[in-house]
């Protein structure tokens, strides 16, 4: 009986469509998913100011684009005891199916979102309709989860010509919203301060200069509108952060375990192995320090390159824990990200630029950059650098033990689950939380302060002149 209904429903929309047109279809199914979300509004907002008073614990979504962030953000937040999920369009080829819980797109994915009665009707329609999966989605978010995790590309609806009812809808629903930038969707290029990082963002992602109109657009309307914006390091043309951790990237830290054993290779008695994630060239800077290694080489040091690109985050960390010495990340942009982390919770040494004052000095005065131990590599730098750490095998197992205690302090599900929870306190709750001074190195009562501060020999993310002297060059 339901597929006969179904086939007479998809039969009268085809006549629909070619009297009326598929555009004119489509404006009908919208107004009547808008005029249901105004009807029922009122009660889910209700619903939700009653569970406020009763303390209850808000449901938490997190969406839509498969980032593996959102894999472990969801997942530390489910550990701390909260419902938390994670919705995205599909997954990219370095993860595993298992990596989120609901899917739009694909097709093969035996975890469909589940939309109870009307899951036929999503599965039937989409060929004609594709709008309707990402309706059907909201839909389902917006009456089932208290808190959206989101990017400035917005959620389901942000791809599509009614993003700017996103915001609106989330409002009338009493959902809260949170801010989580990934880069791709907040970067507006005619305002990054370093011209070298303009140029290569332009060598890896040229579209998003074209379309920086449209990208200014959404950052001007979620700063409006979100509860909570979470720049991080991304400052450039930023003009709201409600908090300001240097990096709020958390690992599972069962999953990435340290080496346990160093070597003691030094480029004359054995090879060191340095690996590089070179998934943006451009961004990273890969053609740089394939130049500086050739350079080591031909002067006499013994050194594997390995290029770990496209490789599935398995086999990744295989590579980091057994085989590897130093982790090269980034030469340009001044951070370091999610490889970084990878590497440091391996306990290997790492290098990525930290070196532009524009943009490191915020953060080291207000929040924890300077526990960090990676060694700060300009460009310019890397040759030397990787030489020292080449040459110096005690070096960097002393940075990569740092690095690993640095992970546990700062990028653990435990500091995730104490941001978001202070964050929830405030934007749920309405309660006085002060989230501007969480990780503020000078406050008594800063998370950086609740444990003790990371040692490590650099200054700044660099070896200070009385170290170097003694090191091996």
């Amino acid at each position: 009986m339901g597929n006969i209904v179904v086939k007479v429903i998809i039969f009268f929309l085809r006549i629909l469509i070619k009297i009326f047109g598929h555009k004119y279809v489509q404006k009908i199914i919208v107004y009547l998913f808008r005029k249901h979300w105004e009807y029922v509004a009122h009660k889910y907002k209700a619903e939700r100011s009653e569970n406020k008073k009763k303390m209850l614990k808000p449901k938490l979504a997190w969406l839509p684009i498969p980032i593996i962030n959102l894999k472990y953000w969801s997942k530390a937040q489910r550990n701390a005891g909260y419902e938390a999920t994670t919705f995205v369009y599909d997954y990219y080829v370095i993860n595993k199916q298992e990596d989120y819980d609901f899917y739009i797109y694909n097709k093969n994915s035996n975890i469909h979102l589940k939309y109870n009665k009307i899951k036929v009707l999503l599965l039937n329609f989409a060929n004609l309709f594709p709008i309707i999966r990402l309706l059907l989605a909201t839909n389902y978010i917006i009456k089932n989860y208290d808190i959206l995790h989101i990017p400035f590309k917005g959620g389901f609806l942000g791809d599509t010509i009614y993003s700017e009812y996103e915001a609106i809808l989330y409002k009338k629903f009493g959902n809260k919203i949170i801010i989580l930038p990934y880069g791709g969707d907040m970067y507006k290029y005619s305002e990054i301060i370093d011209p070298v990082l303009r140029h290569a963002m332009l060598i890896n992602y040229p579209e998003a200069a074209i379309n920086e109109q449209n990208i200014s657009a959404k950052v001007s309307y979620w700063a409006r509108y979100a509860d909570c914006l979470i720049p991080n390091l991304a400052i450039d043309g930023m003009g709201r952060w409600s908090i300001l951790p240097y990096n709020n990237l958390c690992i599972d830290l069962e999953l990435w375990q340290s080496k346990t054993t160093y070597s003691q290779a030094n480029g004359i008695n054995q090879a060191v192995n340095i690996i590089h994630t070179p998934n943006h060239r451009g961004v990273k800077a890969t053609e740089f320090l394939t130049e500086a290694i050739r350079e080591l080489k031909e002067e006499g040091l013994l050194i594997n390159l390995i290029l770990l690109e496209k490789k599935p985050n398995d086999e990744v960390r295989r590579i980091m824990n057994e085989e590897a010495d130093i982790l090269a990340e980034q030469f340009v942009f001044n951070a370091y990200a999610m490889s970084g982390i990878e590497g440091m919770a391996s306990g290997i040494a790492v290098l990525a630029n930290l070196d532009n004052p524009v943009y490191t000095r915020l953060f080291r005065l207000y929040s924890f950059l300077n526990e960090c131990p990676v060694l700060s590599t300009p460009h310019e730098h890397i040759k030397n650098n990787v030489k020292i750490l080449v040459k110096n095998p005690q070096l960097r197992e002393e940075l990569g033990r740092a690095g690993r205690k640095y992970v546990e302090k700062y990028h653990s599900y435990q500091t995730s689950q104490y941001m978001f929870g202070k964050i929830y306190d405030k934007i749920w709750y309405e309660k006085e939380v002060d989230l501007m001074n969480m990780f503020h190195p000078l406050m008594p009562n800063s998370y950086n302060n609740q444990s003790p501060k990371i040692q490590h020999p650099l200054i700044e993310n660099k070896i200070p002149q009385e170290l170097l002297d003694t090191l091996n060059k």
